[in-house]
């Protein structure tokens, strides 16, 4: 089985590339049956935002994700870096980890990254 790990680092500036990253996660899960893993870095993180405009959108695509069994996590530097708490965010079932280190962890476990 594949090991397909989606970095998603388009934030609300680029709505078409998130959709995108969540569409290609979501398909290789459930037409190929891949072993998914989707983590939000860098601006990524803004698609996680409870107050954004798009969240109610952003949090049923989300829970879709969660409910196919692809693994969500979310890069905590990138949360710091950007001004953000991790109270503004939707975080329900999507792990807090360390952007680089997640990487090298899921390349080491053989999962192919991709970016998006």
């Amino acid at each position: 089985m594949a090991k397909i790990f989606v970095i998603l680092t388009a934030g609300k500036d680029d709505m078409n590339r998130v959709n995108m990253g969540i569409n290609f996660a979501m398909g290789a899960k459930k037409n190929a049956g891949a072993d998914v893993s989707l983590m939000f870095l860098g601006r990524g993180v803004e698609i996680l935002m409870k107050d954004a405009m798009y969240f109610q959108q952003m949090s049923k695509q989300i829970e879709g994700l969660k409910s196919a069994g692809v693994e969500l996590s979310y890069c905590t530097v990138s949360v710091k870096n950007l001004g953000l708490s991790e109270q503004m965010l939707y975080t329900d079932g999507i792990k807090g980890v360390m952007g680089g280190v997640e990487t090298v962890k899921k390349v080491s476990e053989g999962y192919t990254p991709i970016t998006f």
